[in-house]
C-alpha cells in the first residue's frame, strides 16, 4: 500500500525510529549490564512515549479529519500502537534479568 498523507508517512518514521533505537538500546544493555545504559534507556522509553502519543494524537484526529483514507489512517494507527506491546516486552526483559539486583 502506498501512503499518501505526509503525517502518516511521518508517524510511521517516528515509529520506526523509536522501535529501532529501543531495540539497540535494549540490546546494548543486555551486551554491557550497565546502569548507565539502563538509566538512558529508562529515560528515552519516557521520552518516546510522550513523543508517541503526541504522533498517536495526531492520527486519530487525522483519522477523523480524513475519513476518506480510513485504510490508510487505520493501518498507520496500528502500526504506531505495536511500539506499546514490544516496549513493554522490553521493560519484561529488563525486568526479569537475572544479573540486576536493584530492580
Amino acid at each position: 500500500m502506498k501512503i499518501i498523507q505526509p503525517i502518516n508517512k511521518s508517524a510511521l518514521i517516528v515509529a520506526t525510529i523509536s522501535f529501532l533505537l529501543g531495540t539497540l538500546l535494549l540490546l546494548f544493555f543486555l551486551i554491557s549490564q550497565s546502569s548507565i545504559v539502563l538509566d538512558i534507556g529508562l529515560f528515552y522509553v519516557i521520552i518516546a512515549s510522550v513523543l508517541n502519543i503526541i504522533v498517536f494524537v495526531g492520527l486519530i484526529t487525522n483519522a477523523i479529519i480524513n475519513y476518506q483514507y480510513y485504510k490508510e489512517n487505520l493501518t498507520t494507527i496500528i502500526l504506531v500502537i505495536l511500539n506499546i506491546p514490544i516496549t513493554i516486552g522490553y521493560i519484561i526483559i529488563v525486568a526479569n534479568n537475572p544479573f540486576l539486583t536493584f530492580f
